[in-house]
């Protein structure tokens, strides 16, 4: 088995009592790697043994990799500042297997049409018992809001924020369009589509919630088929797209996933 070639840059004389360490040039100590080299391998390994090398840069790559994954996520303030579309449900803007990088939001920053709607459970709400929508003809719909009257339009490709929330209906997490922002009694919610999909997430027709026996919880059951009931709370929002690298997650996809499990 070859050694890494940096393991062959390092240069330590077989005991941990002797070092000689290489002179390194600015790039090289930018490379985490190279205090692995110079430090931890002499200590750990000073016979070289090829095994071992390998074992500890290993660890190191998972170690370096939740490092940066996590420092990442706090300065864009969100704890999953990556993710993977995998399925066409955000065509032409988002394709399967493109990585987006996430950026946590609250309801100022986020971009989408508002509606203030106080006085109603928003959160527990069905989307046709707050509006009635219909297609505008052009590919898009008009919502009405009851409660105020006030009609906004959902373009079929709009320039508003793409966020990630986690439907816990499906039990998946989906990456659309928050098409309508919502403010009801100091919180905020949104209503959500895909670009490539005629309906909105929350388009579920009548939504009834059956109680278990011996729970105090209820199963909701929804007369169409659709991955997000009532609006989505902004504290289900993991953050929205920054920006995205065409099809860098595809060969995961490959790998690990399978058509069966895309949903949205």
């Amino acid at each position: 088995m070859p050694l890494p070639s940096r393991v062959k840059k390092s240069s330590y004389s077989g005991t941990s009592n002797s070092i000689s360490l290489p002179k390194r040039s600015f790039l090289e100590k930018l490379d985490p790697f190279t205090y692995v080299d110079d430090y931890i391998l002499p200590k750990i390994n000073p016979k070289n043994n090829e095994i071992i090398n390998w074992v500890v840069y290993l660890v190191f790559s998972f170690v370096f990799a939740y490092t940066l994954y996590t420092a990442f996520g706090l300065i864009l303030n969100t704890p999953s500042p990556l993710v993977i579309v995998v399925s066409g449900s955000m065509l032409p803007t988002l394709s399967r297997g493109d990585v987006v990088i996430l950026q946590g939001v609250d309801g100022s920053s986020l971009r989408a049409p508002e509606i203030v709607l106080d006085g109603v459970d928003v959160r527990n709400t069905p989307l046709n018992k707050l509006a009635t929508y219909s297609f505008d003809g052009k590919g898009g719909w008009n919502i009405t809001f009851t409660q105020t009257n006030e009609i906004i339009n959902v373009p079929k490709k709009g320039s508003s924020d793409i966020v990630v929330y986690n439907s816990a209906f499906k039990n998946l997490e989906i990456i659309h369009r928050a098409v309508v922002k919502i403010r009801s009694n100091g919180e905020y919610f949104v209503l959500t589509k895909g670009d490539n999909n005629p309906n909105l997430d929350q388009d579920c027709g009548n939504v009834d919630e059956l109680l278990l026996p011996g729970s105090s919880r209820g199963q909701i059951v929804t007369s169409k088929s659709c991955p997000s009931p009532y609006p989505v709370s902004l504290s289900d929002v993991r953050g929205k797209a920054l920006v995205w690298v065409p099809f860098l997650g595809y060969i995961k996809l490959l790998l690990v996933d399978s058509w069966q499990n895309v949903r949205v």
